[in-house]
């Protein structure tokens, strides 16, 4: 890597005149830039107006006072990343390893050794360098990501439209169906009406997805009856569940209120249900079932289907990582809805897990306060003697 001196701007902040002549003349032979000032007191200012590229220290007497002065600039924004080298006689390992506590910062003891000096210097200087590389590179980085958010939202958003009036439209269909003489024009329907349902939960996870990314997604919480949540999005999923012949079983009976957001729990309800329903076999079941205890509600979505490989488990509610595979009619999924499901579970101050066998069934349950407190104890972890994944914490 060709490194140019010149192009560096060196601040020396040094009261004694004979020291700061020396430091500057080898500085300068160099090539550097240098700038010089006496008064520690007058430093801020003078390195908010030149903004160097390295500071160096050079003060009077053999106090402590250069973890003072370190600690000024540090709670700076203007030099809280500025490179410092200090140049001191201290003796003292405790009050050298302080200063070294701070980032970004260098220490050179006297009699000062011309080689080493510039050995310091530039090895600050090409850190320097390396961090503005970096950071230019997240910067770069961090605009791609948004300019992709962006584009999945307005696709999302754009396509929600004509999809979702199909929706309305196969609605419509549906309640006349039975008037559909032709069974083979009845299956196509079904298979319509699937394909679409299936299109419509991507778009809107992807268009949550993205604004969860961008921090839009904001928490309103309420009380409200998870009972009833519970009911009208089981309705939406009749039809499907009807098509492939697998039953659907709701033992939540009476009401149950909580504290959330509502539309956020019933978009994980609607993603639990749909990948249950995805991966039951036909003649399968799929239950809900409901448990209170502790100022918690605990809510279950389980399936006898298929379940999860062992070895996808592991993977499933990682971060980076879309897990996904085809359902029992080669129903395919992209693996979002599970990980919007666990952001909407942990903004709502709850747990997402599961526990599943590969060939016996999946059981994925999540916990949300509730808006009273109920006495018990868990039974949850009873329904399926499953090894279960716990949904990873973030810091």
């Amino acid at each position: 890597m060709h490194f140019n001196s010149k192009k560096y701007r060196l601040l020396l902040i040094c009261p004694l005149l004979p020291m700061q002549e020396r430091i500057s003349s080898i500085l300068k032979k160099a090539q550097y830039r240098v700038e010089c000032i006496q008064e520690e007191d007058k430093a801020i200012l003078q390195i908010k107006e030149s903004q160097p590229d390295l500071i160096l220290l050079a003060p009077a007497g053999s106090t402590p006072a250069e973890c003072k002065i370190i600690s000024q600039l540090r709670n700076k924004v203007t030099t809280r990343t500025t490179p410092i080298i200090f140049i001191s006689s201290i003796k003292d390992d405790s009050i050298i390893a302080e200063c070294l506590n701070f980032d970004y910062t260098d220490f050179i003891t006297k009699p000062l050794r011309e080689k080493e000096l510039l050995l310091r210097v530039k090895h600050q200087l090409l850190l320097l360098e390396a961090t503005r590389t970096i950071r230019r590179q997240n910067e770069r980085l961090q605009e791609t990501i948004e300019a992709r958010d962006k584009l999945y939202s307005v696709i999302a958003h754009d396509l929600r439209a004509p999809i979702g009036t199909i929706k309305m439209i196969n609605s419509i269909i549906e309640s006349q169906k039975d008037k559909i003489r032709n069974a083979g024009i009845r299956k196509k329907f079904e298979m319509i009406n699937e394909t679409t349902e299936q299109a419509f939960n991507l778009l809107e996870n992807l268009l949550r997805w993205s604004r969860n990314l961008n921090g839009k997604t904001k928490v309103v919480r309420s009380n409200f009856d998870l009972a009833i949540s519970i009911r009208e999005v089981l309705s939406l999923f009749t039809a499907i569940a009807k098509s492939k012949n697998i039953n659907l079983v709701n033992s939540v009976k009476k009401p149950v209120f909580v504290y959330a957001d509502e539309d956020m729990i019933k978009t994980v309800l609607r993603n639990l249900i749909s990948n249950a329903i995805k991966f039951t076999y036909p003649g399968g079941e799929v239950s809900i079932m409901l448990t209170e205890y502790n100022e918690q509600v605990s809510v279950a979505v389980k399936d006898n289907g298929q379940g999860i490989k062992k070895e996808n488990q592991s993977k499933l509610l990682k971060d980076g990582q879309l897990c996904s595979t085809y359902g029992t009619k080669n129903e395919k999924g992209c693996g979002l809805g599970l990980l919007l499901s666990r952001d909407f579970i942990k903004l709502n101050k709850g747990k997402l897990r599961f526990k599943s066998k590969e060939g016996e069934g999946t059981i994925f349950y999540f916990t949300i306060p509730s808006s009273t407190d109920f006495p018990g104890k868990p039974l949850i972890d009873s329904l399926i003697p499953h090894t279960s994944v716990e949904l990873p914490r973030h810091p």
